[in-house]
């Protein structure tokens, strides 16, 4: 199940569908067993720092102050230095620094 997820979000990551990566979640939600949601939470947003998806790299940045407590954002708050190292557009890079970088040091 969590393949199928994973691989639902990357399309959706891809082509920036928004609305698909809600019901992705809302989906993990409804199972009979517990996935571990920071686990594809972090892939899928290196998958849209590596293909340079700005709007999604922004709503996933606000899905992660949403859905997670606080020892989960504490845990997963290294993933974002590590998002800037796989970004390859040197503007996306900046307005990454600028923007994302910036909140998760003052948090």
């Amino acid at each position: 199940m969590h393949k199928r997820l994973l691989k639902a979000g990357k399309g959706a990551v891809f082509i920036q569908d928004h609305e698909e990566l809600k019901n992705i979640y809302a989906r993990t939600l409804n199972l009979d067993y517990q996935l571990h949601i920071g686990d594809l939470f972090l892939k899928l947003f290196y998958y849209a720092c590596q293909y340079n998806r700005k709007t999604t790299i922004l709503f996933l940045f606000r899905m992660y102050f949403e859905i997670f407590t606080e020892s989960e954002k504490i845990a997963l708050r290294q993933g974002f230095y590590y998002g800037k190292v796989i970004i390859k557009k040197k503007e996306i890079k900046e307005w990454y620094n600028d923007c994302i970088l910036a909140v998760i040091k003052f948090k």
